[in-house]
């Protein structure tokens, strides 16, 4: 039965996030006192972007508004976030778990708390930095980094956008809410997660630093390439400062992105294409050989933005091709390859930016491979050896003001981790890691 009374023990931080907040919200705030404009003009609700909130981040984090007079708020591009929630799983009891399985199941957690460093850094360059405190690793580190440079220029009547990048994690730098780092639901929670991810989905987060470049050509196409190292390597260090990099990639990783774009009227759709290539070190190792990994994925996102009402529809398909040349032979692969498929298809409403309701459909498909998922642990565990896992979530999003997020996700699985029933072979259902989800989100 879910804990739902522990629920008001979180309340102190709601009230904390009210009396912290700003009397109104532009955008994440810095960005927003830049350009002298609300939240609405860059995003439906935060973080996802509009389609002139994709433009502001495509020229560099740097436009600027009409002239006004300064203070030490518009000067300085610093703002700040606060994130409390609590989590609550089905079951933690069942054959084998542990408390350790569930070291924060049921009680408060002050999931993050943060500043960033948004907007403008000089002439045709910005950035979109955070470095935070994250209550479910518990530690500080740098959560994300976007620096980037931009300009544009006409040929043969159309227009041509350009930048170039340095970020730390691959699908950072990218304009649409589509793709792993900004898909909804946007926040992780604390509960018991499938034991198989494809490495675009976010497996390399803040473990790396990389350069790249893009355009955007007549806001039609728009393209993307670059090179992520490992955050063990010279400037690459202060990309992912706190972070331990448990994925450490040999040498260099490409990554290239291309979408076609479309608006008209309240309408935007955009359908796209994006992949990785990297070669990772075994766990432990820095030298030796190596498993590769090859991610193809694709994607599309919708948009209706009207005064009261707003609609989004994503899909998220990313096939990865696994070569365990490093694995197998050192016995933590049973097989010398392997494919994972994974599908993240949303649709999320709002009225008046201040209520919303979001549902996802999810699946992992993969092959059957006994070392690599049948570790023989309880929760973790897959007794079949097979990654496949379905599943739903719902989420309602209540905003009493523009800078104040309070969210409740309901999250249910009927397969995880190969099974329905007695999943890790000690009697767990995949339902019983359903979880309920309440956050509480406030930028400032």
């Amino acid at each position: 039965m879910y804990r739902w009374i522990h629920a008001l023990k979180i309340t102190p931080l709601i009230l904390l996030a009210l009396l912290l907040g700003p009397k109104s919200l532009l955008a994440v705030p810095s960005m927003g006192r830049q350009m002298g404009m609300e939240c609405a003009s860059c995003h439906t609700v935060f973080p996802e972007l509009t389609p002139f909130g994709r433009q502001f981040k495509l020229r560099g984090f740097s436009m600027s508004g009409p002239p006004r007079e300064k203070s030490l708020l518009t000067i300085l591009p610093i703002s700040g976030l606060l994130q409390a929630s609590i989590t609550s799983t089905a079951k933690t009891n069942t054959t084998g778990a542990r408390p350790s399985d569930f070291p924060r199941d049921g009680d408060p957690l002050l999931q993050a708390a943060g500043v960033y460093y948004g907007g403008k850094i000089i002439g045709n360059s910005g950035a979109l930095v955070q470095f935070s405190y994250d209550g479910i690793e518990e530690r500080w580190a740098m959560e994300m980094f976007d620096a980037r440079y931009a300009d544009s220029f006409t040929l043969a009547n159309k227009e041509w956008v350009y930048g170039l990048t340095l970020s730390n994690t691959p699908t950072v730098t990218d304009i649409y809410n589509s793709t792993p780092q900004w898909a909804f639901p946007h926040t992780e929670t604390a509960a018991v997660q499938p034991a198989a991810s494809t490495l675009l989905d976010l497996r390399l987060a803040s473990q790396v630093g990389g350069v790249g470049t893009y355009v955007m050509w007549n806001n039609l196409v728009y393209a993307e390439a670059a090179f992520y190292r490992a955050g063990r390597h010279g400037a690459a260090r202060a990309l992912t400062a706190g972070n331990p990099i448990e994925n450490v990639v040999d040498d260099f990783a490409p990554y290239w992105r291309v979408a076609l774009q479309r608006e008209w009227g309240s309408h935007s759709l955009s359908v796209g294409t994006y992949g990785m290539v990297a070669d990772l070190f075994p766990e432990g190792e820095l030298s030796g050989p190596t498993n590769r990994f090859r991610d193809l994925a694709f994607d599309a996102q919708y948009q209706y933005i009207a005064e009261d009402h707003i609609f989004t529809a994503q899909a998220n398909y990313i096939h990865e091709k696994q070569t365990w040349a490093a694995g197998f032979v050192e016995g933590e692969a049973s097989n010398r390859s392997d494919t994972l498929r994974t599908l993240k298809a949303d649709v999320h409403y709002y009225f008046q930016r201040k209520y919303g309701l979001g549902i996802q459909y999810f699946f992992t498909r993969g092959d059957r491979d006994e070392l690599l998922y049948n570790t023989g642990e309880p929760v973790f565990g897959s007794a079949t050896g097979s990654p496949n896992t379905d599943g739903w979530l719902a989420e309602l999003n209540y905003l009493p003001l523009p800078y104040l997020k309070l969210a409740l996700r309901y999250t249910g699985y009927t397969q995880f981790n190969g099974a329905s029933n007695n999943y890790d072979g000690f009697g767990r259902d995949a339902g019983d890691n359903n979880s309920l989800f309440f956050l509480t989100w406030v930028l400032f």
